[in-house]
């Protein structure tokens, strides 16, 4: 994946509410060094300073929470005024939020479609797994009945066919995550080229359909664990 390089800087200059200058420093007053509120309006992205853009270096991205981490942590605003006090802790909050975000390819890309006016998508099972369900549908009932009467062999049968069938999933998972992620590069491309809503549309659709698509066969993977 393409790099994007991370400085964490605040999301855009603001008046500073102690000194009152324009602090354009990285949630600090480049003038009197106090800490600053979170930026209205400030997403995940724009919190460390990011374009809204999925490729990132996640290494850098670590290093940068780590470091601020330490620089909003309250024990060192304890003698500080009420204002102060009050920043560090929504500070903290938001970088640990954003943190546990953005570090997820997967969470990356479902919180930069709720940033584009997205839903949570509907969980939708793929087109080609559609019958598939029905028989998993079918055998997970079949290993129900079977434990409920006591069908050792027949319980026995179904878990082996689920068994079988869970590789399976995990595979079409696999699958799917490869297709998503080979989408990000595109997004980031795209993003230097055309940032209409047009332009980005296409993309973001078949983003949204392929975290349904993964939501659903996780929830079956995950049903389907609860019966073995």
């Amino acid at each position: 994946m393409a790099e994007a390089a991370i400085n964490t800087g605040r999301a855009s200059q603001s008046e500073c509410l102690y000194c009152r200058t324009q602090s354009a420093g990285p949630h600090f007053c480049s003038e009197c060094g106090k800490i600053q509120p979170v930026v209205a309006g400030s997403d995940y992205f724009s919190f460390f300073h990011l374009p809204r853009r999925l490729c990132i270096d996640e290494s850098e991205l670590e290093k940068s929470f780590y470091a601020l981490s330490r620089q909003f942590h309250p024990d060192y605003f304890m003698s500080a005024s009420a204002e102060e006090r009050q920043a560090s802790i929504e500070c903290s909050s938001m970088l640990n939020d954003a943190y546990r975000t953005l570090r997820n390819p997967v969470a990356r890309a479902k919180y930069l479609l709720t940033l584009e006016g997205y839903k949570e998508a509907e969980k939708k099972a793929p087109p080609d797994l559609l019958e598939e369900v029905f028989e998993l549908n079918m055998q997970i009932e079949e290993l129900r009945a079977a434990k409920k009467t006591g069908d050792e062999d027949e319980a026995a049968e179904a878990r082996s066919s689920l068994e079988e069938a869970l590789i399976d999933l995990h595979k079409k998972l696999q699958g799917i995550d490869e297709r998503l992620f080979a989408l990000f590069e595109d997004w980031d491309s795209i993003l230097g080229r055309d940032a209409t809503a047009d332009g980005k549309k296409p993309l973001l659709d078949r983003m949204s359909e392929l975290l349904s698509h993964r939501s659903y066969i996780r929830n079956l993977v995950r049903d389907i664990k609860e019966e073995l």
